[in-house]
């Protein structure tokens, strides 16, 4: 019960991020740029923070819960991500769906490709 709890809490951390951001970056042009930099900042977070750090640290499997799922889960959004590009394709904005589609799938990967790096080269220093 107290998982349910801690991903509650951390979902509506999340969100509250997702939304945050939206306000601060509207989309552009109709290119829906924050959309695009919250489900990058969660590749990130999660594979650099989730993946490596808290599992490094002695830390409790619910606040790797909560941060994994809870926070990075409502941070990204695939639903407004298919959303956005459905509204790009219908307005006729295809190069814009397109460039957002590819930004945001090789983006997704470079972020956390960036993290496992991040990570990586912090061991090596240590080590």
């Amino acid at each position: 019960m107290l998982d349910y709890v801690v991903i509650g809490l951390f979902a509506f951390l999340g969100g509250s991020a997702r939304y945050w951001i939206g306000e601060l970056i509207p989309k552009v042009g109709g290119f829906p740029l924050g959309t695009m930099i919250v489900n990058l900042i969660g590749c990130f977070i999660f594979s650099w923070i989730v993946k490596h750090i808290l599992s490094d640290m002695d830390v409790s499997g619910r606040l790797v819960l909560g941060i994994g799922v809870g926070f990075c889960g409502a941070l990204t959004t695939f639903s407004s991500f298919a959303l956005d590009t459905m509204q790009l394709i219908q307005h006729g904005r295809l190069g814009l769906a397109a460039f957002y589609l590819l930004g945001s799938f090789i983006g997704g990967i470079a972020m956390t490709y960036l993290g496992e790096v991040i990570y990586h080269r912090g061991v090596r220093a240590d080590g």
